[in-house]
């Protein structure tokens, strides 16, 4: 095939997941104190708390954004039910539900089809192409995060049968992958941190953490966001990885439970499940609250000790 520079292939192309070990890049490891090894690594696991506070906070603005516009909407479709319902006009009422539920979809579609369209879907297959060393043009840009969250708000609230799963791991992984290079390319921003994670390698690692965290927040499992991370996502996987993405799960649950519960008026409550729930009972009285957590990592502490013994 001769060269052509409008060929689709040359948009996608490969990322380097292997690490070039010439004289150059030896030489520069040799020069890293033991001092600087040690920052390097703190740095990796400041780098996955980030990435698993923003993608919370996300989740938490998707879960408050959609419950307010579905309140609203049900409260005007209710208020026309029992203003016209009596006079035999139901059928009004349904067509304003149709109207308003039309609306919310074009809104979400014309965003995605005129401004990302690589927004479109769930995402997580482009995200498994980009783990796995395909570079996918715009997959994690700052403009497919607006967007993305944009589209998921009026989907869910126009009534289509979708989901906050999917939008949530998409939205990880480009909170993973803006967070961790310290720069934007969609707003033309360098902030000079994090310079040493630059390469393909790392960048793959921080957004297998996004990814997980995305699922942690949907599900509210941090295992599940770990373990979809492993099976589905990355296929390059160590044990530090694991510890450092766990980490990103729980901290992504944490601050969406925190956020919703301060929401809820209830500060310190963190019973809430995540994005997905079918609803609770009055006679609930199962929950989780803020002072207890130095419990639990003491058990947590306590249990390892006993184990390792």
């Amino acid at each position: 095939i001769p060269h052509n520079e409008k060929l689709l292939s040359l948009k996608y192309e490969s990322l380097d997941y292997d690490n070039i070990e010439n004289q150059l890049f030896l030489e520069e490891e040799r020069r890293m104190s033991h001092m600087g090894f040690r920052c390097l690594e703190i740095s990796r696991w400041v780098v996955c708390g980030l990435i698993g506070f923003l993608t919370g906070l996300i989740a938490c603005f998707i879960d408050i954004v959609v419950e307010q516009l579905a309140g609203i909407k049900y409260q005007v479709v209710k208020e026309n039910i029992e203003r016209f319902t009596e006079f035999g006009g139901l059928s009004i009422s349904l067509i304003l539900w149709a109207v308003l539920n039309s609306t919310f979809v074009m809104v979400g579609a014309i965003i995605v089809a005129f401004f990302e369209p690589i927004a479109a879907g769930s995402g997580i297959p482009q995200i498994k192409c980009y783990l796995n060393g395909v570079k996918i043009p715009r997959v994690v840009r700052l403009k497919t995060l607006v967007v993305k969250v944009c589209g998921v708000i009026c989907s869910v609230v126009g009534g289509l049968a979708v989901g906050k799963e999917g939008p949530m791991i998409h939205s990880g992984a480009v909170v993973a992958a803006g967070v961790s290079q310290g720069r934007s390319t969609s707003l033309k921003r360098d902030f000079k941190i994090f310079e040493y994670f630059r390469r393909d390698t790392e960048k793959r690692d921080f957004v297998s953490a996004g990814a997980a965290a995305g699922v942690s927040a949907a599900f509210g499992a941090p295992v599940g966001g770990v373990l979809f991370s492993l099976e589905e996502g990355a296929s390059f996987w160590n044990q530090m990885l694991t510890w450092r993405i766990f980490f990103a799960s729980m901290i992504s649950t944490f601050t969406l439970n925190f956020f919703l519960s301060i929401y809820h008026k209830n500060p310190g409550d963190l019973s809430n499940p995540g994005l997905i729930n079918f609803g609770r009972f009055e006679s609930e009285s199962m929950a989780y609250n803020l002072y207890e957590i130095p419990l639990f990592i003491a058990m947590g502490l306590l249990c390892s000790c006993l184990i390792c013994a």
